[in-house]
């Protein structure tokens, strides 16, 4: 009986304990996580408030406000809502150095508190891409891709053509921000000139997107030459035009026109990367060279020019005592090309000279072992064809002609007639002996 009398006022008290220590639970805070440059909202709840004194204060355990009056001279502190069940301030343009735990204590009989901790996060700027080596064809690239600053420390990673490139990742702590860095080597070709490369940043605060930084492939590689030329036989007189084509990186300034142990005909123009030559002659002749070079080489290319001659076949007629009307010629030329360029000269080349001489004559002339030249004359004059002056070749006597042909004709005659006289004188006689003899 004496112990159920003492256990009894033992246990009242344990529930008063608990009770009172229940009514103790008068404040809670709820973190924050904000972006940096944003605003973060810090909020106290108060429970069974009786007008107690509450104040919050900052990680340095300075009172921002108390009571809802502002104790701290901070601008960017507002006391945004203060009722006996809650007490909200705003702090803005919230830095790193903001980050910590905020206080919300309220003081009572005893003095209680709860932290509420703000949590800032930095995201990564765009990374960039520093070039550690020089990327020359038949080496090895090395590119760093960085991204400076960022809370906690961004992911990088290089792509290409959508596959990940493995590369060397290191960090470097900034206070409570981080620098990251992956480096990569790779071998380059002269191909992968202008390859694309991204690096990638992902982080918390981007919300799974990703900073890209687009890079492109720097290759230096020594230059190549190529001269373009017209296809075709080039003659006396025709012009020439040859390009030099160059590529390289990087691209040759100066390109070198010369020619191979002589110099530059004085017709020769050149622009920029072309060589003109007008008027071609065989002094012309040669090998000319296109020359480029930048700090990684030099390469040349070289044309061989080989200037054929025209060949000229041209006759003339003089007028003949009937002539009353000037005399116009056409000239023809022929050129005469080596066998190995086909295809071969025509063996036949005609050309028409047109005089006042007499009607429908004709004749034919041998100029070439390889081309046969047909004149015609006729009365008609051709008044588009200013005509030329070549050579000059002697008439045939078609009047002596005919008289030696009129000559032999009579002849002929006369000889066929004194034979049939004689042949029948001679037939008569052998008649006249045939009866003599009988008679004998």
């Amino acid at each position: 009986m004496a112990a159920w009398n003492y256990c009894v006022p033992v246990s009242i008290l344990l529930v008063a304990c608990l009770v009172n220590t229940a009514r103790c639970q008068a404040v809670q805070a709820e973190s924050v996580t904000v972006l940096e440059g944003g605003t973060a909202h810090i909020s106290c709840h108060l429970q069974n408030y009786d007008g107690s004194i509450v104040v919050i204060q900052n990680p340095r355990r300075q009172t921002l406000f108390f009571n809802g009056t502002r104790a701290l001279k901070e601008d960017r502190f507002q006391m945004v809502l203060f009722t006996p069940h809650l007490m909200r301030i705003s702090l803005t343009n919230v830095s790193v150095s903001d980050e910590g735990g905020y206080y919300c204590q309220l003081y009572t009989e005893s003095t209680h508190h709860h932290v509420a901790t703000l949590s800032v996060l930095v995201p990564p700027e765009t990374p960039t891409v520093e070039v550690k080596q020089e990327a020359v064809e038949g080496g090895q690239a090395e590119l760093t891709c960085m991204s400076p600053r960022s809370k906690p420390a961004a992911t990088l990673r290089w792509m290409r053509n959508g596959r990940e490139i493995p590369g060397d990742v290191s960090q470097q702590e900034n206070g409570k921000t981080f620098s990251v860095f992956s480096t990569i080597r790779i071998p380059v070709e002269r191909k992968d000139n202008g390859a694309a490369l991204n690096c990638e940043a992902t982080h918390p605060a981007l919300n799974d997107q990703k900073k890209i930084r687009h890079y492109r492939l720097d290759v230096y590689f020594a230059p190549t030459v190529r001269i373009i030329y017209p296809l075709g036989i080039l003659r006396e007189g025709d012009s020439l035009t040859l390009t030099c084509s160059v590529t390289g990186n990087p691209l040759p300034r100066h390109i070198q026109w010369s020619k191979i142990n002589d110099t530059l005909p004085e017709r020769a123009e050149i622009s920029g990367p072309t060589l003109q030559i007008s008027r071609l002659s065989q002094s012309h002749n040669g090998t000319y060279l296109c020359q480029a070079q930048n700090n990684f080489g030099r390469a040349a290319d070289q044309y061989t020019l080989l200037v054929y001659d025209n060949v000229s076949v041209t006759t003339m007629v003089p007028p003949t005592p009937n002539t009353t009307q000037p005399i116009t010629f056409h000239h023809v030329t022929q050129t005469i090309l080596p066998d190995r360029f086909p295809p071969a000269p025509p063996d036949t080349v005609s050309i028409t000279t047109t005089a006042a001489l007499t009607p429908n004559t004709t004749q034919l002339i041998s100029s070439h072992p390889a081309a046969h030249i047909h004149q015609e004359y006729s009365n008609q004059m051709d008044p588009e064809d200013p005509g030329a002056i070549v050579d000059s070749q002697s008439a045939v006597p078609y009047k002596a002609i005919a008289v030696v042909l009129a000559l032999l004709v009579f002849t002929v005659i006369c000889v066929l007639v004194v034979t049939i006289w004689c042949s029948v004188r001679q037939k008569g006689s052998y008649r006249t002996r045939e009866p003599i003899l009988a008679w004998y």
